[in-house]
């Protein structure tokens, strides 16, 4: 055997070892061990959502509203000196001074007070009142068996007074009342009255004008002088207060009488200690 074939048997010797070592490799070690599959993934649970209370939640409570400042207490005047407020706190019972052209401007308590006295006993003061009478002359219709009649057109003359007093506040005009009194009280003890008070004589004039009569219609007058009068006699004799009562008319006196009640009431729930 020549020295290439030796080698070429030696390289083939080689590589037939190789492929049996190789065979035998592969046959021992057996078949791959799978890769084992991913661990599974584990998404976190979602976090519950919160409870939500359906219950309204409960409002607030209001805040009371702060208490008014008292009012500044009120010094009273003396009575010389009580003109201007005395007559200011009468126009106030009435809306834009509506009552100024009634009420007169001086001693108006004095006035006011002697007015009430004279009314206690059925009178009309002649002179020194403390109120203005109505424009205009007394208004006359001929007609009737004395040919004159009080006219219903007198009695417009007392609408608007009439109305504004029927208008007024008489919580308000209590509380006044109250307020002057002692200066009512003061006026009245100059007329020299020691057996009662102001207050009582104040509630006599009311019930005097409460009963005054209510008068036929149409009103038959006569003059005999200067002056007319009523032309039934008996009508003629009624006092003063009263034959005022008739002269505003029916209507009118309804209406003062309703306020006069009204007043009446509230005067004599007062504390007797302003009396």
């Amino acid at each position: 055997m020549s020295q290439e074939q030796s080698s070429r048997g030696w390289i083939l010797g080689l590589v037939v070892v190789a492929a049996i070592a190789a065979g035998a490799y592969f046959l021992l070690r057996g078949s791959p061990e799978p890769t084992p599959p991913p661990a599974p993934v584990t998404e976190p649970e979602p976090e519950p959502a919160p409870e939500v209370d359906l219950e309204p939640e409960p409002e607030p409570e209001p805040v009371p509203e702060p208490a008014p400042a008292p009012e500044p207490q009120r010094e009273l005047p003396p009575l010389n000196q009580s003109d201007q407020a005395a007559r200011g706190d009468l126009l106030s019972l009435a809306p834009d001074g509506a009552l100024g052209r009634w009420i007169v401007s001086d001693e108006v308590v004095r006035k006011w007070v002697a007015a009430v006295n004279a009314a206690s006993s059925g009178e009309m003061m002649a002179k020194n009142r403390p109120y203005n009478n109505p424009p205009g002359d007394l208004a006359i219709s001929e007609e009737g068996p004395t040919g004159m009649v009080l006219s219903e057109e007198n009695y417009q003359r007392y609408d608007l007074p009439v109305r504004l007093f029927a208008m007024a506040d008489t919580g308000k005009a209590i509380k006044l009342y109250q307020f002057w009194y002692p200066r009512l009280s003061e006026a009245f003890g100059e007329l020299g009255m020691r057996d009662k008070n102001f207050h009582q004589v104040f509630l006599k004039a009311i019930d005097v004008a409460l009963a005054a009569p209510e008068a036929d219609q149409p009103i038959q007058l006569v003059r005999p002088s200067v002056y007319f009068k009523f032309a039934d006699p008996q009508m003629e004799k009624l006092p003063g207060v009263h034959k005022l009562m008739i002269r505003i008319g029916p209507e009118n006196a309804a209406r003062v009488k309703e306020k006069l009640r009204e007043l009446k009431a509230a005067l004599d729930n007062m504390p007797k200690q302003n009396q």
